[in-house]
């Protein structure tokens, strides 16, 4: 196949969706055979191994609107458009773009893999997104809630459940970079981030969650772990996990050493470092991701349905996943301290079986294609 237009929320400096690009580029090139990938981003992340794909936007746009005139040049000139991943469905405004690329494109056709749909955040969202779902030719999900909302706008639309496709990203590393877990782990990771601000809720939320996970942390010893260490999976400027995580470490009262990663630009750099830690504590989707592709032990701080969903999917234990809106402080301290003092449950799913729930986006892709 020729050129193919891969869509996602790419080049936004966030840790999640970089696996997301690669893992996507890398099954473009393998099962499309794909010699020229061009991805909705205008930076890529720090690749180890080497594909076809490239930016599709601009640092600095010459003359107005020409991202979007790019994107709608190569949507309308591309084989294949694929929504890979990097992709939450809940907007008129993002499902009337993309509904739009599909229109233009000329190829065979358009698929949307390891996506989530909803909640809908407007009134247009739920119509938008049927007439958006209807021209796809294959839709795989990563969560039931998603499935269900797809099932529920179009009956007979070729929907699976299948997997988030950052599973395959440890498959696309380079043999020599894809390092095995240390067997003596060290330290405490935390992925924390703001929510509500962004979407326009309450902030007191944040404020009351933001307390309880300090307090919490306050308690922990030097006998307890060695050291936290605070990762910035989300390095975007504005909606970026710095703030929260240097306020966290500037109002902690305790011996232990701290310390924070900032976002790094190599995913595979953070899944490594994750594979180190005796534990996570992580409320951004794709910490969590990567404490469970380590074998990592985490508590999942659920703050959106996509948190919950993962959870389901892997069946992790319900003491290790907890809803950041509605906790006690001592139920976070518990699941804490289970995990550093080796009295974790591991989540039902193993990894391969993670792994081939992944490759089912790409099989049923392929099998859409040649119908």
């Amino acid at each position: 196949m020729g050129k193919i237009l891969l869509s996602g929320y790419y080049g936004e400096y966030n840790t999640g969706d970089d696996a997301l690009l690669v893992s996507s580029s890398w099954a473009c090139s393998q099962f499309f055979q794909s010699d020229e990938i061009l991805a909705t981003a205008a930076q890529l992340p720090r690749l180890d191994q080497k594909f076809a794909v490239a930016p599709l936007f601009v640092k600095e746009e010459n003359m107005k609107s020409e991202n979007l005139l790019r994107m709608y040049y190569h949507a309308l000139t591309s084989d294949m458009i694929v929504f890979g991943g990097g992709s939450v469905f809940h907007s008129t405004d993002k499902l009337t773009r993309d509904s739009d690329l599909i229109d233009l494109s000329r190829g065979k056709g358009a698929i949307a893999l390891g996506v989530s749909f909803g909640p809908f955040r407007d009134s247009g969202a739920e119509l938008a997104c049927k007439k958006f779902v209807n021209n796809l030719s294959y839709i795989g999900v990563r969560d039931q809630e998603s499935y269900d909302i797809v099932k529920s706008l179009a009956h007979d639309i070729n929907v699976e459940k299948t997997f988030d496709l950052a599973a395959l990203f440890p498959i696309t590393q380079l043999e020599n970079n894809v390092k095995k877990s240390p067997s003596k782990r060290k330290g405490l990771a935390i992925s924390l981030c703001h929510y509500e601000r962004y979407i326009g809720l309450n902030t007191a939320t944040e404020k009351i969650r933001f307390e309880k996970i300090l307090n919490v942390l306050n308690r922990l010893t030097e006998e307890d772990v060695e050291e936290l260490i605070f990762i910035d999976f989300n390095g975007h400027p504005v909606f970026g996990d710095v703030d929260i995580h240097s306020e966290m470490m500037r109002r902690l009262n305790i011996q232990i050493p701290v310390s924070r990663i900032p976002y790094q630009d190599n995913p595979a750099t953070v899944l490594d470092l994750i594979s180190r830690c005796k534990g996570l504590v992580g409320m951004r989707l794709h910490s969590c991701i990567f404490g469970y592709l380590t074998e990592t032990p985490t508590v999942i701080l659920s703050y959106h349905p996509k948190c919950i969903g993962w959870a389901k999917q892997i069946d992790a234990n319900p003491n290790f996943t907890i809803d950041s809106n509605n906790f006690e402080e001592e139920q976070l301290y518990l699941s804490i301290m289970n995990i550093l003092h080796d009295r974790y449950t591991s989540p039902k799913l193993p990894l391969q079986g993670a792994k081939d729930l992944a490759m089912k986006n790409w099989e049923g892709a392929l099998c859409s294609m040649s119908q």
